[in-house]
């Protein structure tokens, strides 16, 4: 049994390296393992098909379709131009503004990738005219989009909450510090980096372009606290946010901006509905291959040798977050949280005594970290669509950012109080 699951896992990775689909390959391993032990293959349909009926998973479509909204609508350059007036004159300039704006673009984003997608452009381009080298542009880009998944609404915590059952509340508020503290170390890096290079801007046109800023980025900035704000009071679940959070938008960019046509909220509402249906397909699959590992009696295998090899939590969880680390950049993401988080949490909360809401936080941000590390970081082919640059070279211009990203997580783990002051404040 040990040596066959061990195979089909070996097998899965030749056919990712391979470039066969994730979903295929997840689901040929699975119907493998089937045929060996005799199991029905109609099996398939069904854990596919039930897989799908949980209420929560209808905050991932909704969730997705709120951040394609925000990128179409033009928010993005009202978030910019805010955070130009805050930081824009400490040295490094522009790069803090980068950095700001992924703060805020975060909290109604919810995705690494949207605020790539969203805000990317916008913050190379600026950076560029403005005469600051493009690899320190590039890299500062892509380092503040692993704000994304930190503020609610965020994709990959509601994808580990469905998965480990861990809650979606309190891992949205439990990322609230970490992100400000992910942000701090970043703009320490920017600093020093701008005092170097001569990076500074002294402009100021005054406190009436500062409040014209602020009331235009003002709806973003409550967005955030809508979502928060209403699972905390109780008044909506997971998905019940992404609902309001979608009429919310859907409101501030056809009234207050008026920057949507309906001609593009149809393409906005094609382009959700393609990957949404992609990515709930992969979810399905990725199901389907943990109830397979399951069967197989693989998290058994892993709590033995993890009793046995870790003396604490914290030797546990720099190893989950290593381990994170290094799949990150060949396994997708929500393929990684879904077959990895169910298996690992129970370990961590029976075994080691880490709280799930800590443990969930540090996981998704490992694993968004693989985002910016080849070959299968995709906020790196984002960014090469946008600059037209060779891969490589995008990795190399992000890679010196790790250090204040790793840093922040190190931290992380190693004092929880930052991931579980506001949690317990709240009773979660």
């Amino acid at each position: 049994m040990d040596n066959l699951i061990l195979y089909l896992l070996a097998l899965k990775l030749i056919l990712l390296f391979a470039g066969f689909p994730i979903a295929f390959s997840a689901i040929l391993v699975s119907m493998l393992y089937l045929f060996v032990e005799g199991i029905p293959l109609s099996l398939v349909a069904q854990k596919i098909s039930f897989s799908m009926a949980n209420f929560t998973l209808l905050a991932i479509p909704l969730f997705m379709l709120a951040g394609k909204i925000t990128t179409a609508s033009g928010i993005s350059d009202k978030i910019f131009d805010f955070a130009l007036r805050i930081v824009g004159r400490i040295p490094g300039g522009l790069g803090h503004v980068n950095i700001a704006s992924s703060l805020i673009f975060s909290g109604m984003s919810g995705s690494a990738l949207a605020d790539v997608a969203g805000l990317g452009e916008i913050e190379y381009k600026a950076m560029t005219r403005k005469g600051y080298d493009p690899d320190f542009s590039v890299g500062v880009t892509l380092a503040s989009s692993a704000l994304g998944p930190m503020l609610p609404p965020s994709l990959p915590m509601v994808i580990f909450g469905v998965a480990s059952g861990v809650s979606i509340t309190g891992m949205f508020v439990g990322g609230i510090l970490p992100a400000f503290l992910i942000a701090g170390a970043l703009m320490v890096y920017v600093y020093f980096i701008g005092k170097r290079d001569g990076y500074v801007d002294n402009s100021w046109d005054g406190w009436t372009n500062f409040a014209r800023a602020f009331f235009g980025a003002l709806p973003a900035l409550l967005t955030p606290v809508l979502i928060v704000g209403g699972m905390l009071s109780g008044v909506f679940s997971a998905t019940e946010a992404a609902t309001a959070a979608v009429l919310w938008i859907l409101f501030v960019s056809f009234v207050i901006y008026r920057r949507l046509s309906l001609k593009g909220l149809y393409a906005v509402l094609y382009e959700s509905v393609t990957e949404t249906s992609r990515l709930l397909y992969l979810i399905a699959t990725a199901l389907l291959l943990g109830w397979v590992l399951t069967d197989a009696h693989l998290p058994q295998m892993i709590t033995g040798w993890s009793s046995t090899t870790f003396s604490s939590g914290w030797t546990f969880m720099l190893f989950v977050i290593l381990l994170m680390l290094l799949l990150g950049a060949i396994i997708e993401n929500a393929i990684l949280i879904l077959i990895l988080a169910p298996m690992l949490t129970p370990i961590a909360i029976g075994q080691f005594g880490i709280d799930p809401i800590h443990f969930g936080v540090c996981v998704v941000f490992s694993i968004m970290l693989g985002q910016f590390t080849p070959p299968i970081g995709l906020s790196l082919f984002v960014m090469r669509g946008i600059t037209g640059w060779k891969l490589s070279r995008v990795s190399l211009a992000v890679a010196p950012f790790l250090i204040p990203l790793i840093i922040s997580l190190v931290i992380m783990v190693l004092f929880p109080a930052i991931i579980m002051t506001l949690p317990r404040a709240f009773g979660l």
